[in-house]
């Protein structure tokens, strides 16, 4: 988890630099998050047999997964330059909130009181970060709707995910999300191709790296703790991102926002470990 919460931080790091400072287009970093990872995908998982490239074309659970995927990983991707890493990151975490609700509906999970209050928690903090609460101080603009759009589409890849691995392996599920998304981004990406330099590729290699080690990482992590503890150490994921981006990026964040992000980060821990006893299953 440790390892984990490193490599998130340091992907949205190099995302935020590579999109303000280098001018590199996101369709181009998320071409190669999903090139890296599908490579490393293979050369990890496809000597043990478990992975099943051919399924996410098979399978419309995986294919739901892949394209859901993709484009909340784009949302991600397209914000974290103008809106900055840590509140792209703040609002992309509500996923959590928006999961728990769909799992309401569709998986049939009970709602308890600290669930509910997580919910309740998150979403207030998430209208203060956002602009949405009178007197903010902050404007709800496009790139806000984008980040918020990303995070229900996340929410559903989470449902999704919960079935799948009744039937799947976790390389089958997170190779569907790569396939899809460089099927999404690469035609993008060359489209608005313009050039690249040594020290470009380095840096979108590094930014695919870490989000695939992460991702691995936190599977691997969730085998052998508890929701609760597991989801506190996602829980600081976006507080790393967010205090990191402040120093390094200057990125700024009204008193109404910082609250905000707090309120949100509480609440969304609250929704992770409410009516969690047992260990979690990998994802």
């Amino acid at each position: 988890m440790l390892l984990s919460l490193t490599c998130f931080s340091g992907n949205a790091l190099l995302l935020k630099d590579l999109a303000s400072h280098r001018n590199i287009d996101p369709w181009m970093s998320i071409t190669f998050r999903a090139a890296v990872g599908l490579l490393l995908t293979i050369i990890l998982f496809a000597p043990a047999g478990t992975l099943k490239l051919r399924r996410s074309f098979q399978s419309w659970l995986l294919a739901s997964r892949g394209v859901l995927g993709a484009l909340g990983t784009a949302a991600y991707y397209t914000t974290i330059g103008p809106l900055g890493a840590g509140k792209a990151t703040l609002i992309g975490n509500t996923w959590t909130v928006f999961a728990a609700i769909m799992a309401t509906f569709v998986l049939h999970e009970r709602l308890g009181l600290v669930k509910l209050f997580g919910i309740l928690l998150a979403l207030t903090g998430l209208s203060l970060l956002t602009g949405l609460a009178p007197g903010s101080m902050a404007r709800f603009g496009h790139h806000e709707m984008i980040a918020l759009i990303g995070a229900v589409l996340a929410a559903a890849v989470v449902v999704v995910i919960r079935q799948l691995t009744r039937t799947e392996t976790s390389a089958t599920i997170f190779s569907s999300q790569c396939i899809y998304a460089l099927l999404l981004a690469l035609p993008l990406a060359v489209a608005n191709f313009t050039s690249l330099n040594l020290m470009d590729v380095v840096l979108l290699t590094a930014a695919a790296l870490c989000a695939s080690i992460g991702q691995l990482a936190m599977t691997e992590g969730f085998r052998f703790l508890s929701v609760a503890a597991g989801g506190a150490f996602q829980m600081m994921v976006p507080v790393v991102i967010s205090l990191s981006s402040i120093a390094l990026f200057a990125e700024p964040f009204t008193f109404a926002q910082s609250l905000g992000g707090v309120l949100v980060l509480w609440g969304c821990y609250h929704t992770v470990v409410g009516g969690f006893s047992r260990k979690a299953p990998a994802a």
